[in-house]
Protein backbone atom coordinates (compact mmCIF):
# COMPACT_ATOMS: atom_id res chain seq x y z
CA UNK A 1 0.00 0.00 0.00
CA UNK A 2 1.65 3.34 -0.99
CA UNK A 3 1.57 6.11 1.64
CA UNK A 4 -0.61 8.52 -0.21
CA UNK A 5 -3.55 6.14 -0.01
CA UNK A 6 -4.57 5.21 3.43
CA UNK A 7 -7.36 5.67 4.92
CA UNK A 8 -6.07 8.47 7.53
CA UNK A 9 -3.54 10.47 4.60
CA UNK A 10 -6.99 10.70 2.57
CA UNK A 11 -8.88 12.22 5.20
CA UNK A 12 -6.16 14.82 6.37
CA UNK A 13 -6.34 15.57 2.82
CA UNK A 14 -9.76 16.04 2.69
CA UNK A 15 -9.63 18.24 6.19
CA UNK A 16 -6.90 20.54 4.41
CA UNK A 17 -8.94 20.78 0.77
CA UNK A 18 -11.59 22.28 3.37
CA UNK A 19 -9.97 24.36 4.22
CA UNK A 20 -8.21 25.35 1.46
CA UNK A 21 -11.85 26.00 0.14
CA UNK A 22 -13.32 27.82 3.30
CA UNK A 23 -9.87 29.98 2.50
CA UNK A 24 -11.05 30.94 -1.06
CA UNK A 25 -14.85 31.76 -0.29
CA UNK A 26 -13.39 34.28 2.20
CA UNK A 27 -11.46 35.81 -0.18
CA UNK A 28 -13.90 35.75 -2.97
CA UNK A 29 -16.51 37.41 -0.30
CA UNK A 30 -13.90 40.25 0.49
CA UNK A 31 -13.18 40.73 -3.18
CA UNK A 32 -16.71 40.92 -3.82
CA UNK A 33 -16.84 43.21 -0.95
CA UNK A 34 -14.19 45.43 -2.38
CA UNK A 35 -15.90 45.68 -5.54
CA UNK A 36 -19.10 47.24 -3.86
CA UNK A 37 -17.21 50.47 -2.57
CA UNK A 38 -14.72 51.43 -5.14
CA UNK A 39 -11.41 53.19 -3.99
CA UNK A 40 -12.63 52.27 -0.51
CA UNK A 41 -8.86 52.50 1.69
CA UNK A 42 -8.88 51.37 5.06
CA UNK A 43 -9.23 54.34 7.98
CA UNK A 44 -7.14 54.24 10.79
CA UNK A 45 -9.93 54.55 13.00
CA UNK A 46 -11.20 51.06 11.49
CA UNK A 47 -14.61 52.59 11.01
CA UNK A 48 -16.17 54.49 8.22
CA UNK A 49 -19.52 55.89 9.25
CA UNK A 50 -20.78 57.16 5.87
CA UNK A 51 -19.77 54.68 2.79
CA UNK A 52 -22.42 54.83 0.73
CA UNK A 53 -21.44 56.10 -2.85
CA UNK A 54 -24.17 55.89 -4.98
CA UNK A 55 -25.34 59.23 -6.89
CA UNK A 56 -28.62 59.85 -8.53
CA UNK A 57 -27.58 62.06 -11.23
CA UNK A 58 -31.65 62.30 -12.39
CA UNK A 59 -32.79 65.07 -9.99
CA UNK A 60 -32.63 68.73 -10.42
CA UNK A 61 -29.40 70.69 -9.55
CA UNK A 62 -30.74 72.42 -6.45
CA UNK A 63 -32.35 69.00 -5.42
CA UNK A 64 -29.46 67.19 -5.92
CA UNK A 65 -27.00 69.68 -4.16
CA UNK A 66 -29.45 69.60 -1.35
CA UNK A 67 -29.44 66.24 -0.93
CA UNK A 68 -25.59 65.48 -1.00
CA UNK A 69 -24.29 68.51 0.07
CA UNK A 70 -25.56 67.65 4.07
CA UNK A 71 -23.10 64.79 3.70
CA UNK A 72 -20.19 67.63 2.95
CA UNK A 73 -17.92 69.53 5.25
CA UNK A 74 -15.52 71.00 2.68
CA UNK A 75 -15.56 73.50 0.28
CA UNK A 76 -12.94 70.97 -1.68
CA UNK A 77 -15.68 68.45 -1.51
CA UNK A 78 -18.71 70.38 -2.46
CA UNK A 79 -16.85 71.30 -5.34
CA UNK A 80 -16.37 67.88 -6.92
CA UNK A 81 -20.00 67.68 -6.14
CA UNK A 82 -20.91 70.81 -8.18
CA UNK A 83 -18.43 69.75 -11.05
CA UNK A 84 -20.05 65.85 -10.62
CA UNK A 85 -23.84 67.55 -10.92
CA UNK A 86 -22.92 69.58 -14.36
CA UNK A 87 -21.04 66.55 -15.46
CA UNK A 88 -23.29 64.18 -14.72
CA UNK A 89 -20.53 62.01 -13.41
CA UNK A 90 -19.06 61.35 -16.55
CA UNK A 91 -15.32 61.55 -15.95
CA UNK A 92 -14.43 62.58 -19.37
CA UNK A 93 -16.25 65.87 -19.99
CA UNK A 94 -14.91 69.02 -18.74
CA UNK A 95 -16.50 71.65 -17.26
CA UNK A 96 -15.55 74.81 -17.55
CA UNK A 97 -14.21 76.84 -14.12
CA UNK A 98 -16.98 79.47 -14.33
CA UNK A 99 -19.91 77.56 -15.18
CA UNK A 100 -19.08 75.71 -11.90
CA UNK A 101 -18.67 78.96 -9.73
CA UNK A 102 -22.40 80.09 -11.16
CA UNK A 103 -23.98 76.93 -9.84
CA UNK A 104 -22.24 77.40 -6.82
CA UNK A 105 -23.38 81.27 -6.94
CA UNK A 106 -27.14 79.90 -7.42
CA UNK A 107 -27.00 77.26 -4.60
CA UNK A 108 -24.71 79.22 -1.99
CA UNK A 109 -27.70 79.82 -0.07
CA UNK A 110 -27.62 78.49 3.97
CA UNK A 111 -29.26 75.66 3.58
CA UNK A 112 -27.30 74.13 -0.01
CA UNK A 113 -23.76 74.62 0.47
CA UNK A 114 -23.16 77.37 2.97
CA UNK A 115 -20.36 79.26 1.96
CA UNK A 116 -18.96 81.62 -0.66
CA UNK A 117 -17.13 80.23 -3.70
CA UNK A 118 -12.88 79.88 -3.24
CA UNK A 119 -11.30 79.05 -6.25
CA UNK A 120 -8.79 77.40 -3.93
CA UNK A 121 -11.22 74.54 -3.70
CA UNK A 122 -10.96 73.60 -7.63
CA UNK A 123 -6.61 73.55 -6.43
CA UNK A 124 -7.48 71.18 -3.50
CA UNK A 125 -10.02 69.05 -4.84
CA UNK A 126 -7.25 68.51 -7.76
CA UNK A 127 -4.47 67.87 -5.09
CA UNK A 128 -6.94 65.37 -3.35
CA UNK A 129 -7.30 63.23 -6.74
CA UNK A 130 -10.91 63.85 -6.88
CA UNK A 131 -10.60 66.18 -10.08
CA UNK A 132 -8.31 66.76 -12.94
CA UNK A 133 -7.47 69.76 -15.11
CA UNK A 134 -6.16 68.75 -18.42
CA UNK A 135 -6.77 72.85 -19.80
CA UNK A 136 -6.54 75.75 -17.87
CA UNK A 137 -9.80 77.25 -16.21
CA UNK A 138 -11.54 73.45 -17.05
CA UNK A 139 -12.21 70.32 -15.21
CA UNK A 140 -13.10 66.91 -14.96
CA UNK A 141 -13.41 64.52 -12.45
CA UNK A 142 -11.22 61.64 -11.39
CA UNK A 143 -12.36 58.22 -11.31
CA UNK A 144 -12.04 58.32 -7.44
CA UNK A 145 -14.25 61.27 -6.66
CA UNK A 146 -17.14 59.81 -5.30
CA UNK A 147 -14.34 59.47 -2.34
CA UNK A 148 -15.94 62.60 -0.82
CA UNK A 149 -18.80 60.96 0.39
CA UNK A 150 -16.70 58.38 2.59
CA UNK A 151 -16.38 60.29 6.10
CA UNK A 152 -12.31 60.69 6.73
Amino acid sequence: MRKGNSPSAQQELATKLRKVQTLINDCLDLVTQHQQIPNRHPKPSGQIRNSDTSVHFEMNERAFIKRYAKKLGSGPKKFVLILACLAKGNTSKEIPLNEIEKLWNRTSSKTLLAMKFNRFFAATAKENGWVDSKKRGFYNLDRSWKDIFIDD
